[in-house]
């Protein structure tokens, strides 16, 4: 009768978890093609309506991606994620919603290195990696990184052009001051052996139109919105940053050289994705989330949206998103510092 009992209370125990699994917001994670395998069961419940602040402005490339992703988790899920695009106080309220807000999963934010930057620089008194849950990190796997570009009409043909008419004085790069533009045109600077005025110019697209319109000289942008500049003849692309220390060129624009590849293995650059919460969430709930994003990667449809863009990425296994942010803003923290960029 004992055993009998048991088996009754272990076949109820089954099946109740079997049940509340297929409550959850997201019970499996298919691979591409469609099949089950490796598919991820949780008994995780998240909520119907979750906001995603994105510290970037709507149509930008960050925006487009953060919009593709959640996209797909609103489809393939129970849960309706909505893009909150707040930009306010340097996008520091968006990183204050998500640090002071619900731990539940309700209040998540998606964002990208720029963050750790002004933490480095000191723009912003919090660390992504200590002071909130790192739910996801991903990695870029565009080989390349963002190309240096110059006006159509510069006379500007080639890296080492740009190096004689930076020594002669005088020239200045566009940036979006501690941004990730920033911390680049300060490494070009350095490997290049050459001065260089920052001069504040805003997003890329921001950065491009001054250039064509002759407010700065140069500047460091996606190659997304560089290509059509680039195919129109207004502006000419020099070289690229490699994404990772192995190099590369960017597939969007393939034929611009790497940086590395011309002898400036210094200059290297990969900007990482992030997606945050409140650091007191629970575990389980972060990883119900990570399986979301990472099967939203995944997607062929996303997938090519985000190469398209020029970022395409790869999440990393839950357990290895935090030791990845933190390691980033490491090295943030010691570039920031060699080049003085800092608003201390």
């Amino acid at each position: 009768m004992k055993k009998f009992l048991s088996l009754v209370l272990a076949l109820a125990l089954c099946l109740s978890l079997v049940a509340c699994g297929s409550s959850g917001s997201n019970d499996t994670a298919e691979t591409p093609d469609g099949s089950a395998e490796g598919a991820t069961e949780t008994s995780v419940t998240l909520p119907k309506s979750i906001e995603v602040q994105v510290p970037a402005s709507a149509g930008g490339g960050t925006d487009v991606v953060a919009r593709a992703l959640t996209t797909y988790i609103s489809s393939n899920s129970d849960s309706n994620m909505t893009v909150m695009n707040n930009t306010d106080g340097n996008g520091v309220v968006a990183f204050e919603t998500v640090r002071t807000g619900a731990s539940d999963g309700s209040d998540i934010m998606f964002f990208h290195t720029t963050m750790c930057i002004k933490t480095a620089s000191g723009m912003y008194d919090y660390s992504a990696a200590e002071d909130f849950k790192v739910v996801g990190a991903a990695l870029p796997t565009n080989p390349g990184g963002y190309v240096l570009v110059v006006p159509g009409d510069s006379g500007i043909e080639d890296l080492d052009g740009f190096i004689e008419a930076a020594k002669a004085g005088g020239m200045n790069i566009g940036v979006e001051t501690n941004g990730s533009s920033h911390i680049m045109a300060g490494i070009l600077a350095k490997a290049l052996g050459v001065d260089l005025e920052y001069v504040e110019a805003g997003s890329d697209t921001d950065k491009l139109t001054n250039l064509v319109g002759g407010s700065i000289d140069c500047a460091l942008v996606n190659a997304n919105q560089a290509k059509q500049y680039v195919e129109a003849g207004k502006v000419n692309a020099l070289a690229c940053f490699s994404a990772t220390d192995e190099g590369g060129r960017n597939t969007i624009l393939p034929d611009v050289p790497s940086l590395p590849e011309l002898g400036y293995t210094d200059c290297v650059f990969g900007t990482y994705m992030f997606v945050l919460a409140n650091k007191d969430m629970d575990d389980a709930t972060a990883q119900a989330l990570n399986d979301l994003f990472t099967a939203a990667a995944l997607d062929p449809d996303t997938a090519e949206i985000l190469e398209n863009s020029g970022m395409g990425m790869e999440f990393v296994p839950y357990e290895e998103a935090q030791g990845v942010v933190a390691e980033q803003q490491e090295t943030l923290n010691t570039v920031c510092a060699d080049l003085g960029i800092s608003v201390a």
